[in-house]
């Protein structure tokens, strides 16, 4: 195992998860409005749908693994997703929604699943996971299922942490200028992390 893609892969979902996506957002203002156990099932859920679309993904770009044009085109449509998402950061205002008129009761398994398959964010990052990292992390099954065990470690730790802060800081986001700020900032990493992504392009079949 590349010791070295193994860091770049923990250094990307950092960058990931420090620039608040639906899931951190959710967790955060759900706990804050039903306290930190109203998480448990909500984050099962969105484990089940993080863990389905990763290997669907990574089966699909492992089985196109020899093929330069596809990998190429998968890189873009990441891309593209992680794109729109620096744009949408950079512009949400998050002082314009007020979550308690948009959640009437507590969340749980299903709409953690189902908030993956339209998460843009998570689209982007694991289409740029898997066509950076299976091979250096074993490659097939092995670097699919090692990028899977760590992700999953990584970001169900990040999602609990963000619900006990939810919990205390549940109106954070939500005040005004300040809020707005720390959206723009986060747009403003994202846009370094695509920024060099552009520079590093597609990988390519040696």
């Amino acid at each position: 195992m590349d010791t070295v893609a193994l860091f770049e892969l923990l250094l990307l979902l950092g960058i990931g998860l420090i620039t608040p996506g639906p899931n951190a957002l959710t967790c955060f203002a759900h706990s804050g409005m039903f306290g930190p156990k109203a998480n448990i099932k909500l984050i099962l859920g969105m484990v089940i749908g993080f863990v389905s679309i990763e290997l669907g993904v990574g089966l699909l770009v492992d089985a196109l693994n020899d093929s330069n044009t596809a990998m190429t085109v998968l890189h873009w449509i990441g891309m593209v997703f992680l794109g729109a998402m620096v744009v949408v950061m950079i512009r949400f205002d998050p002082s314009t929604i007020a979550v308690e008129q948009h959640i009437d009761g507590m969340l749980g398994m299903k709409v953690g699943i189902g908030m993956q398959y339209v998460n843009g964010k998570e689209w982007a990052f694991v289409i740029i996971m898997m066509t950076n990292f299976i091979q250096p992390l074993g490659g097939g099954m092995t670097g699919i299922l090692t990028i899977i065990m760590v992700t999953v470690t990584v970001c169900t730790t990040a999602m609990v942490l963000w619900t006990f802060a939810g919990q205390r800081l549940n109106h954070l986001f939500t005040q005004g200028t300040a809020g707005r700020r720390v959206f723009q900032i986060c747009g403003i990493l994202l846009g370094l992390l695509w920024l060099a992504f552009l520079i590093q392009g597609p990988q390519s079949i040696v």
